[in-house]
Parts: structure tokens; C-alpha cells; sequence
């Protein structure tokens, strides 16, 4: 199985002829060198087997450093806007909470190929715009080292459609193997997760007819390997969507839409604005009620995340119904105040 720091010679040299696409004035050998993670001496050397294979690639000096550019056939001329630019450096910004996985990457490369067409006085207010956005993840955020080679395999399954061989650890500690035809990726509560369908035989990927059955969500730091199988592909089920996986607030599961319920939470008049301004659910309705509160109501295939969202507004929610619920959210505040006994 792939694992980091197994890169060959031509892998290698693949992803320095990348990291130099798109940049017009050329890179810093230092720059490519950290970004795939070699030394300087190795890159140069990976510099000199492209040119031999008939890359065109000029050797510069940039502020008195080592530097490469690789001469293409045509730079396209993408027009960008002041406002453009700082909305990009807004998502970028959003994109930190991804730190150590290749969609930062990515996202940080598209930037610094878009800075190489700006002025002098566009890139000195460009420095400034970190200044004037900036993004606050609450609850912490997840920790992806040595993940990029996983994370890679992953994305490419699902661009390319390719089953990929895996090994996982669950919530409860217990390591899993099998095959998996990942679907989509999510960005939910800073943390990245991998939807798709375990495959019992790789020989029969296509064969998907049942994926309700073996659809889950993965949570990306969790998978200890994962490798995409390039002789072996699936096609997406024509009838999933995304939205199959996507609860509003409350979070991305796996549920039955037979078992959906009608969920009604009373808020009190000091957090009806609130409640009131935000979409929580695409299923809810909000409406007021006479002490100055609000009633929210929505349906739900799966009440566990509800529970603990119920409990965050503290004394300014109560459950009406289900029944169900009233007592889940009955039993976690039980359990809570033995801890203080």
C-alpha cells in the first residue's frame, strides 16, 4: 500500500513539473523543494531529468535565489476584481482550518499563481487584506499530519470514480479493512469526511444497486491507509445525492427517510431573534407564539445530533415533541448532573 515518503524518481518529478505550472515568473527551488517535501539538491536534480525528457524549464535567480520557470505554451489572462481578490483571500482564510492536507495546498497554490499578475501596488494591499477578513473556527479544529498522502488517494477516487482499498479505526478504537467507493468529500465543523459505499468485492464495484445499504460517512483522520485502485472503478448510483448525507445543523449521517419524524423545539423570547435569523434545518418553520418566543419545526430521519444541540441553548429551549426526544434530552441532563454528586 502507498504510504508517504514512498514516492519514486517520476512521481517526484511529476509533482515539481506541477508545482511549476502556472506560475509565470518562475518559483523558488526552496518553495518547490518544501512544497513536495525533499531537499533543494533533489529538486534540482529532478529539474535537469524534465529537461532531459523535453521540458522547457529556465533556471532564474529571484531576489538573489536559485529559481525555475517552466515555459509554456500560453499564460491565460484571467481578469480578477479588487473585491475578488479579497473574497478569495476570505476563503483561503476559511480554508486554514485544512491545514497539513492538500486542499490548503491547492487552494494557496491558486492565490500565489493569481499574484503572479498583479502590480507592485496590488500585491502591497494584498499583504494588508489578512488584516481586514478573518475567520474564527469555534470548537477547535482537527489535526491532519501525515494525512496528505490518504487525503490524496481519497480525492482521487472520487474524481476519478476508482475504489479505494483502506484500513480505518471507528470511534470505538476497532480497526476496519475493506474497499470503498467514496462518492464525496464534506467540510462539516472544520473536519473533513468521506461519503461512500463499502464494497465487500472489488470485483464488483459497479455493482451498487443496494448503496443504501453500505452508505456511511468516514471521518478523513481516522483512516490510517488508503490507496486508490486504478484497474478498478464504480459508477455513482444515478437516484444518491449529496443531500441523502446533509441535516442542516445537525450534523451529516447516514438515516432513513422512512423513519423521519416531526421535530417541534419552544425557544424563549430572549433567543427568538436569534433562532429566527438562521437556517437550521431546509425542512423548518418558524413561528411565534404569545410569551414572545418561537417554535421551530422541522422533520429529522435521525434525533441523536438534535440532542445535543437542544442542550447548547441551555434554559431557552424545551422539547415538545417527539415523545422520543423529550426523553433523550431527559436522560443526558440526568447523567450530567450525577457527574456533580
Amino acid at each position: 500500500m502507498y504510504r508517504r515518503g514512498d514516492l519514486g524518481q517520476v512521481a517526484r518529478a511529476l509533482r515539481v513539473l506541477d508545482g511549476l505550472r502556472g506560475f509565470k515568473r518562475g518559483r523558488l527551488v526552496s518553495e518547490l523543494a518544501a512544497e513536495v517535501g525533499v531537499s533543494e539538491r533533489t529538486v534540482r536534480r529532478d529539474l535537469s531529468e524534465l529537461r532531459d525528457a523535453s521540458f522547457e524549464i529556465e533556471t532564474l535567480v529571484i531576489d538573489g535565489r536559485a529559481a525555475a520557470r517552466l515555459v509554456e505554451q500560453s499564460h491565460s489572462s484571467v481578469p480578477i476584481t479588487r473585491r475578488e481578490r479579497y473574497t478569495l483571500l476570505a476563503v483561503r482564510s476559511v480554508f486554514e482550518v485544512l491545514r497539513g492536507t492538500p486542499l490548503l495546498s491547492d487552494v494557496r497554490s491558486v492565490l500565489a499563481k493569481l499574484e503572479q499578475r498583479l502590480t507592485p501596488e496590488e500585491r502591497a494591499e494584498q499583504a494588508t487584506f489578512p488584516d481586514r477578513f478573518a475567520y474564527v473556527p469555534d470548537g477547535g479544529t482537527k489535526v491532519y499530519d501525515d494525512k496528505d498522502d490518504i487525503i490524496d488517494a481519497l480525492q482521487t477516487g472520487i474524481l476519478s470514480r476508482k475504489l479505494v482499498r483502506y484500513s480505518y479505526k471507528d470511534s470505538r478504537g476497532r480497526t476496519q479493512r475493506g474497499h470503498l467507493a467514496p462518492f464525496a468529500m464534506l467540510l462539516y465543523r472544520h473536519g473533513l469526511y468521506v461519503v461512500g459505499c463499502r464494497v465487500g468485492d472489488a470485483n464488483a464495484a459497479r455493482d451498487l444497486s443496494d448503496w443504501r445499504r453500505s452508505l456511511g460517512v468516514f471521518a478523513v483522520e481516522r483512516f490510517n491507509d488508503a490507496d486508490h485502485l486504478r484497474d478498478r472503478s464504480f459508477d455513482v448510483p444515478a437516484d444518491f445525492t449529496i443531500a441523502n448525507v446533509l441535516h442542516g445543523a445537525f450534523g451529516i449521517h447516514v438515516g432513513d427517510p422512512a423513519n423521519a419524524r416531526r421535530v417541534v423545539v419552544e425557544f424563549s423570547r430572549e433567543k427568538a431573534a436569534l433562532v429566527s435569523a438562521r437556517q437550521w434545518h431546509p425542512t423548518q418553520v418558524v413561528e411565534p407564539v404569545a410569551n414572545g418566543g418561537v417554535v421551530l419545526a422541522f422533520t429529522c430521519a435521525n434525533l441523536v445530533p438534535v440532542v445535543s444541540w437542544v442542550l447548547e441553548w441551555g434554559p431557552h429551549a424545551r422539547v415538545i415533541e417527539p415523545p422520543e426526544l423529550v426523553a433523550l434530552v431527559i436522560a443526558e441532563l440526568d447523567q450530567a448532573r450525577l457527574r456533580y454528586q
